[in-house]
């Protein structure tokens, strides 16, 4: 009975780890971080994603999102871009540059945070460890529903 209780409490804690399963191995990360007054609108990024998903007739892509980055609201997203091809992949990531820009050029100075475009990838494995191992006491990753 023992080891019967024992082994279900193991199965319990590998669950979380192994239900957090990623289709794509690549991810465009974009972050955002605050200076005083919390963080820049996700909007203008979540609007240009939906937007290139329905212009090119693309299936949903796989986003997480990490919160808990910091005091005042700082996180990142995640977005999988193995289902773009080449031409569709320098497109995407030349239209968040744009986007990213623009919304950091109009932000308010010494109010408003930064929209960041990390052009490295991360990668699934990344991921996995952020999710076993959270970067801050209070961060998560999770899987982000943009289509809200």
């Amino acid at each position: 009975m023992k080891q019967l209780l024992k082994l279900i409490i193991i199965a319990f804690a590998f669950i979380p780890i192994f239900g957090f399963s990623q289709t794509n191995k690549n991810y465009i990360t974009v972050g955002y971080s605050s200076i005083c007054c919390g963080t820049p609108s996700e909007k203008p990024v979540m609007d240009f994603v939906k937007n290139f998903e329905k212009k090119n007739k693309l299936r949903p892509f796989e986003m997480f999102v990490e919160n808990g980055l910091g005091k005042e609201g700082e996180h990142a997203f995640y977005i999988g871009i193995d289902n773009l091809k080449s031409s569709l992949l320098k497109s995407f990531l030349n239209g968040l540059k744009t986007t990213t820009s623009n919304q950091n050029k109009k932000r308010s100075k010494n109010r408003d945070g930064y929209v960041n475009l990390d052009e490295n990838l991360t990668s699934n494995s990344t991921l996995k460890d952020i999710k076993a191992k959270p970067r801050t006491r209070i961060s998560s990753l999770e899987v982000y529903n943009y289509k809200k």
